[in-house]
């Protein structure tokens, strides 16, 4: 298994015993949503450590990860 699973693995399980602030929110799937805007939601999420971790290993292609965009279509868009 690698690092990334593991990490999403341990996220998934703490999402059992604490709701995510994202939960929800539409905004955090959203292509177009500018991270920046989101980053305070998630910097108060009991999970921030966890997602943030996952995020960094697996650089997901969408949404919005511990107030980060790791790909995007458009450069451009938010952060």
């Amino acid at each position: 298994m690698s690092r990334a699973s593991e990490a999403y693995n341990a996220l998934t399980l703490a999402m059992d015993e604490n709701a995510p602030a994202c939960r929800d929110d539409a905004r955090f799937i959203a292509d177009d949503q500018k991270a920046d805007e989101l980053a305070p939601i998630c910097r108060t999420c009991p999970l921030f450590d966890l997602c943030a971790t996952y995020g960094d290993l697996e650089r997901p292609k969408a949404g919005v990860w511990a107030g980060k965009k790791y790909r995007t279509n458009n450069p451009k868009a938010g952060k």
